[in-house]
């Protein structure tokens, strides 16, 4: 049921450099361009939850359009782990290192951004800095957006910082850090050891021992399948050894809806994880949609309001896993 008394939002996921699906994504939700400038018939607003870099053919396309709907007052935006490595494979520390490596690896998730500035390197310093006044969350009070976890521990910690402070970013890099735990959980996830020295290759080929876990609803008793976000294959039975996240997780039932991104649940249905948790990463830039959710002030996402779309040369595939 709409609530008329507050802000409506539709909400978009990890974009990704794909321009053309934003642009799509953007037209079926109706937004469109009168005297300039951006509006929708209905008064709506957007809300996007980070990720605007990276993978695809026009993350600096996205970004100029992605600052404009800010500027012009018809959207906000929090960060994601790319703008967060970006800025940090930018910024160099007192001893003149680089915060995020270049490394062959580091290197490599950066170049479609980089190629998409081609001719207009010298704007790259300016878009660090925009980066850098992202907000690590949003809560509107009624919705809550962050781009991978919603750890209250966390939130609580990172409410009054930003990147913009330059110890912080550099504390944030420092591995062990309460900057860079927080940052890690809220930003990428959070990721317990997988059991029996399992290994997983994840979506860059890197071999990875850690495995990302949900953050809400009961968790005790849990067996490694049902802890795992996104399900990884091969897990054995039995409860899963959380090491005292139990104790800082758990997202309530009674509390707002929350929505965030960042796991790239490629073929799978569109729908909340529960009555008030929703990812809207569904693999944009690794062949899935992009994803949206209309949100007019409902205590329980329901699966109507999610829209899909994706860019005309990459049709959606329709096999999708539960």
């Amino acid at each position: 049921m709409k609530n008329e008394s507050i802000q409506h939002w539709d909400l978009i996921g990890d974009i990704h450099g794909e321009l053309e699906a934003l642009n799509l994504l953007l037209a079926k939700l109706d937004y469109r361009e009168f005297e300039g400038s951006f509006l929708h018939p209905e008064g709506r607003k957007l809300l996007f939850l980070g990720d605007f870099i990276d993978r695809g053919p026009d993350s600096r396309g996205v970004l100029h359009l992605v600052r404009r709907l800010i500027d012009e007052g018809i959207a906000l935006a929090i960060m994601g782990n790319h703008e967060y490595n970006f800025v940090a494979y930018h910024t160099q520390d007192e001893k003149d290192r680089f915060l995020r490596s270049h490394s062959d690896n580091h290197a490599l998730q950066v170049a479609e951004t980089l190629l998409s500035f081609t001719g207009f390197e010298d704007e790259i310093p300016g878009w660090v800095e925009w980066m850098k006044t992202l907000p690590f969350f949003l809560d509107l009070g009624e919705l809550r957006v962050v781009h991978a976890s919603w750890v209250p521990g966390d939130i609580d910690y990172l409410a009054d910082k930003s990147l913009e402070d330059r110890d912080f970013l550099i504390e944030s890099a420092r591995r062990g850090s309460p900057a860079w735990t927080s940052i890690g959980r809220v930003l990428k996830g959070v990721e317990v050891d997988m059991p029996d020295k399992i290994t997983v290759d994840d979506s860059n080929g890197i071999s990875r021992k850690a495995m990302r876990v949900r953050w809400w609803g009961e968790l005790a008793g849990v067996s490694w399948r049902e802890i795992a976000f996104p399900l990884v294959p091969g897990l054995p039975e039995g409860e899963a050894k959380l090491d005292g996240l139990r104790e800082i997780l758990a997202y309530g039932a009674d509390e707002p809806p929350v929505f965030f991104g960042h796991y790239k649940l490629i073929h799978y249905e569109a729908g909340s994880q529960s009555d008030n948790v929703a990812s809207l990463d569904y693999g944009l830039g690794h062949g899935g949609p992009a994803t949206a959710y209309r949100w007019s002030g409902e205590r329980k996402i329901v699966a109507e309001n999610f829209i899909q779309v994706s860019p005309q040369n990459n049709p959606l595939e329709h096999t999708f896993h539960k």
